[in-house]
């Protein structure tokens, strides 16, 4: 038993000893860094955002006086002009204040020519003794009294005559008309607040583009700086524009700041395929005719034409409206039975269509589909009057992917990014780990704790302002990682100018270590079925 134990002791021994020779004469696991050379190259900072399209002026018309819609002469996409009447609004009631006014005024009138009277009257008996001082003074205030009352008369008609030229909505500016708020019939009140009854768009040719950008990225944005963006509806087709404003107010959204930025973009014109002209569209008698039945007309839709009136095309026109319309022209049915009065009456007709076209502001004008007509008092429509015809590419409310192209250096030292956020000592045992910078080179980069003036910070710059650390990047010294400072530049998210005394073109730099782990053995379910060797 005793020889057994020692054999056992014995073997115990040789393994514990040979244990420790074999950690003691192992060679030491080495980190295997993964590097990068500095290069010479160029960088280019830009900042992506989204934004949204719209017209760069934008008008809302409404109306002071409240009354019922009695009349639209644009709707959406119609061109109009500044001064041209888009609206109508029922002026029975204010053309009923007005002469209300008008007689007030008379009333005022009368009464101040009798106070006149009597004060001259009264004047000259003053003089002769035969009134009082009194009833001279007592005449004097009255006419003074229905002087001011005269005033107020007058105020009160020029009042009621600008309240009835509000019942006539005419456009502010000349544009298109990118919405339409009301229809006829619709009454609006405008007591409390404006009713917006159209949206005009100045200058469709001409819009702007705003963007919010991050309050990190805000100070890099600079008036005049080149930006490009794409829109969904063009997704292969790059749009230019150029940064016009840059707002100081600051916008909170669950406690993230965020800036307007204002762009000028240039609307460009729909070019077709392969630059090859577009196809003429197809005449009217060549255009394929669909059959008209009364089945094929869903019940309750309007009469072919107008939308919300008779229209004047295919469709004909309902007998009442067509009699409205005579007597508004001062025709009766019975001459149209003249051939010269028919003439005449299709020649005024011919003149309402042709009035009133407004300019095109860089778009062309056409003349609306059947579905599009242009509207006359009375509810009445005729398919006539110049529109928007669609050939910009850009619109409002389109929403844009936008990159801000705020700074270029070209022909720089670059690193990869990364090699400034890599820090090897992470991978590194604690008796290897480089030693830290003294602290005299410590406040001289700006780190230092000192109590003199400017704590560590750069000289010449305000006390309320703090130094920025400076940038570091780490290089292999003897197969140990040494620390460089730099300079860092602008960066592109991929490359990041360099710049330093330490620093030059092919200089090789740490950017992370290699994984010369094996995978470990992918572990199998117990219950999986085995393979058959």
């Amino acid at each position: 038993m005793n020889r057994k134990m020692l054999w056992g002791l014995s073997a115990l021994g040789v393994v514990v000893v040979g244990g420790g020779l074999y950690a003691a004469l192992r060679p030491a696991e080495q980190v295997k860094w993964r590097t990068a050379k500095v290069e010479r190259g160029n960088v280019v900072q830009r900042i992506s955002a989204t934004g949204t399209l719209s017209a760069l002026v934008q008008v809302p018309v409404g109306t002071q006086v409240s009354g019922t819609i009695s009349a639209l002469y644009a709707d959406y996409n119609s061109l109009v002009k500044k001064g041209q009447v888009i609206a109508q609004i029922d002026s029975t009631v204010w053309e009923t204040q007005l002469k209300d006014a008008q007689a007030s005024l008379e009333r005022a009138k009368a009464n101040l020519e009798d106070a006149q009277r009597q004060y001259q009257r009264t004047k000259r008996l003053a003089a002769e003794k035969l009134v009082s001082d009194q009833d001279l003074d007592i005449k004097e205030t009255s006419l003074k009294t229905t002087q001011a009352s005269f005033q107020t008369a007058q105020a009160a008609l020029d009042r009621a005559k600008a309240n009835l030229g509000y019942c006539t909505i005419t456009a502010p500016v000349d544009g298109v008309v990118v919405g339409r708020s009301v229809d006829v019939g619709q009454t609006v009140a405008a007591s409390f607040n404006t009713p917006n009854l159209f949206t005009i768009a100045q200058d469709l040719s001409k819009m702007k583009l705003e963007v919010s950008i991050d309050e990190a990225d805000i100070g890099q944005v600079k008036v005049g700086q080149p930006a490009f963006f794409t829109v969904d509806s063009y997704p292969d087709k790059q749009f230019r524009g150029t940064v016009a404003q840059v707002r100081l107010e600051p916008i909170t959204q669950q406690n993230v700041v965020t800036y307007k930025v204002v762009m000028e973009v240039q609307n460009e014109p729909l070019v077709p395929q392969g630059n090859s002209p577009a196809p003429a569209a197809p005449k009217a008698a060549e255009a394929p005719k669909a059959p008209r039945t009364e089945a094929a007309r869903p019940e309750g839709a309007r009469p072919e034409g107008g939308q919300g009136g008779f229209g004047m095309g295919r469709g004909g026109m309902d007998p009442a409206a067509r009699e409205a319309l005579m007597k508004k022209l001062g025709f009766t049915p019975e001459d149209l039975q003249d051939p010269a009065k028919r003439e005449a009456f299709r020649a005024k007709m011919r003149e309402l269509r042709e009035q009133d076209a407004p300019a095109t502001m860089g778009v062309t004008a056409s003349r609306p589909s059947q579905g599009q007509p242009k509207r006359t008092p009375g509810g009445i429509n005729f398919a006539d009057g110049p529109i928007y015809s669609g050939n910009l590419a850009l619109r409002p409310g389109m929403t844009a992917n936008v990159t801000i192209f705020t700074n270029r250096r070209e022909d720089v030292l670059r690193v990869p990014s990364v090699a400034l956020r890599f820090n090897p000592t992470n991978f590194l045992k604690t008796d290897k780990k480089p030693a830290p910078a003294a602290p005299q080179a410590q406040a001289a980069r700006g780190q230092g704790q000192g109590q003199g003036p400017g704590q560590g910070q750069r000289g010449g710059m305000p006390r309320s302002m703090t130094f920025k650390r400076e940038d570091k990047v780490w290089v292999l010294e003897n197969g140990m990682p040494k620390e460089l400072v730099v300079k860092a530049g602008i960066s592109d998210g991929q490359f990041t100018e360099l710049s330093g005394d330490t620093v030059t073109e092919g200089l090789e730099v740490l950017t992370g270590v290699e994984d010369t782990k094996k995978p470990a053995p992918a572990q199998t379910s117990p219950f999986a079925p085995q393979r058959r060797r």
